[in-house]
């Protein structure tokens, strides 16, 4: 597969906020992959989905964004419960 063909995959990118976890999500979601992006807060992972679809072209639709609080193990319960609900496979796990 070239990197532009598009991709079935799903990720879920930790942290993909800002920095490498950002650039992650970016350089996935450019391929065609559908990228679940984690942020602390729904705030700062919608921001990021923002900016990816206004300074990179994404679709939109490619992205997923989640939220939760890692020191909390009832929101990270919350956010794999949703990610089991909406997503039928989750190929590969970047722990940022």
């Amino acid at each position: 597969m070239s990197d532009s063909a598009p991709s079935s995959r799903t990720v879920l990118v930790t942290g993909a906020t800002s920095g490498i976890g950002l650039e992650t999500a970016r350089q996935l979601a450019e391929r065609g992959t559908t990228v679940l992006l984690h942020g602390r807060t729904a705030e700062e992972a919608r921001a990021a989905a923002d900016r990816l679809v206004a300074t990179a072209a994404i679709d939109a639709n490619r992205l997923c964004t989640l939220a939760a609080d890692f020191t909390h193990l009832d929101e990270v319960e919350a956010m794999a419960m949703r990610i089991v609900a909406e997503h039928p496979h989750l190929d590969v796990l970047v722990n940022n």
